[in-house]
């Protein structure tokens, strides 16, 4: 009776084992068919994103291109405006006052404007980064949602 008591056990052992990986088998190809679902769309919903981050960049492109245009010009007008105020002093004292007036009005644009650009390029990056950085979000917990711990884990529960 031991041999058919053993052969009894074993078959339950071996139908346990078959029915366990039968299980595991059926769990990952559910895990792979959620995530072939899951990321099919990613593509489309990246290049979007892209668009997105593409469009900020170059509407601050523009917008800074346009505050350096203007800078400029307003700098060569009030550049003229000195000479002309230079060239029109009555004594060399009068015409070091206009130049140093002058100069440090430029100076104090420059730093000004330099500032601008900044905090223009500083708010682009953000703007721009933000939709990377919500796909790069929505692909992490994506990943998460579909990657089994241990394939055979929920098998054996």
């Amino acid at each position: 009776m031991a041999p058919k008591n053993q052969q009894k056990a074993t078959a339950e052992a071996v139908e346990q084992v078959m029915t366990n990986g039968n299980e595991a088998m059926k769990n990952g190809m559910e895990t792979w068919t959620k995530a072939v679902e899951r990321f099919s769309g990613f593509g489309k919903e990246n290049v979007e994103a892209y668009m997105k981050a593409s469009t900020a960049v170059t509407k601050a492109v523009e917008r800074i291109n346009g505050e350096v245009f203007a800078f400029s010009k307003q700098q060569v007008e009030d550049g003229v405006a000195a000479f002309k105020a230079v060239s029109g002093a009555k004594s060399v004292h009068q015409a070091w006052e206009v130049q140093s007036d002058f100069a440090k009005s430029a100076l104090d644009a420059y730093i000004a404007q330099a500032t601008k650009i900044n905090d223009l390029w500083m708010a682009a990056a953000k703007q721009a980064v933000e939709p990377l950085n919500a796909r790069f979000s929505a692909f992490t917990e994506a990943v998460q949602e579909v990657r089994p711990a241990n394939p055979f884990a929920r098998a054996a529960e």
